[in-house]
């Protein structure tokens, strides 16, 4: 697996931005305090211990009706809950 591939700044190619795009997570529709807890998860994603699991499942076709990343992933809640919360317009 290419190093590039495996460590992401939240802003590039890495694992961690291919997972948000397929949940739907939109950054940028976070609030700071939101945007931080990605930043934390940024952070761990890089010290991942099945890189090669999550490559290969994102690899997979995304409609395949069920993802097992859950499972390996130690961010799946949080970034599950942080893709929920993009999903809704921000408060007025």
């Amino acid at each position: 697996m290419d190093e590039r591939d495996h460590a992401d700044t939240g802003r590039g190619s890495g694992l961690l931005a291919r997972r948000m795009a397929r949940i739907g997570l939109e950054p940028a529709r976070l609030t700071p305090a939101q945007r931080d807890i990605l930043d934390e998860i940024g952070r761990r994603c890089p010290t991942c211990e099945q890189p090669e699991r999550c490559a290969a499942g994102l690899a997979a076709a995304p409609d395949r009706g069920w993802e097992d990343w859950d499972e390996y992933c130690p961010n799946a809640a949080r970034l599950r809950i942080l893709a929920a919360l993009t999903m809704f317009p921000p408060d007025e």
